[in-house]
């Protein structure tokens, strides 16, 4: 190969290569300025729509939403957590809460007051959802039973193993104010911790 031909191919190699980092900075430049945060909201009942109704009671807070006007309850010995008052009822939602519907359940007693039930309001500033998405598509809810030290989340996650998946509760993302991640990852009995570890970016969260 003649030097001319040498100097072409290195030439061409080098515009490659400047052409893909020159790319990688304008992709991260305008991930940068999107704008993208973690959507925040506060769960409301209204506009509920019940797919069943049922009576039944509640005795105290919720343990999945640990904020005011919300209840951990039981209809037919089965228990939802959370469901949120509307007056003479409660609004348990299942699963999206976007959706806005699941049972509905008309009061048999009257609903706990404080020390019984929580009095505090949502903390946007410290949130603890009880539901999120994640990037991805993954999806979690707070778990009201047996659960990991650390990891009150389970969720469903696409192209993950169908085992059980733990996630923390949100952190903001340092240096990145208004985005959250989360740290998911299997547990280990045995050891008594989570592995295979991974981080998400949380796309929206449910107080």
């Amino acid at each position: 190969m003649s030097a001319t031909r040498i100097t072409v191919v290195r030439r061409r190699t080098l515009l490659v290569v400047l052409l893909g980092i020159l790319l990688t900075v304008v992709a991260v430049s305008m991930w940068m300025s999107s704008g993208w945060s973690t959507v925040i909201k506060i769960y409301e009942p209204t506009g509920f729509r019940a797919d069943e109704v049922l009576s039944g009671s509640c005795w105290t807070g919720s343990v999945a939403a640990q904020r005011a006007g919300a209840f951990r309850c039981m209809a037919d010995n089965s228990i939802s957590d959370p469901c949120f008052s509307t007056n003479t009822s409660v609004a348990c939602p299942m699963g999206d809460p976007a959706k806005n519907r699941g049972v509905l359940l008309n009061l048999t007693e009257p609903l706990p007051t404080p020390p019984e039930a929580w009095e505090n309001p949502p903390d946007v500033d410290n949130p603890q959802p009880w539901y999120m998405e994640l990037s991805g598509g993954g999806t979690c809810g707070t778990l009201t039973g047996t659960r990991p030290p650390d990891y009150p989340m389970g969720c469903t996650i696409p192209q993950m193993p169908e085992t059980s998946f733990y996630c923390a509760f949100p952190v903001p993302i340092a240096g990145q104010p208004g985005r959250y991640a989360t740290l998911c990852g299997t547990w280990e009995p045995e050891t008594a911790q989570i592995i295979d570890g991974q981080i998400f970016n949380v796309t929206e969260m449910w107080l």
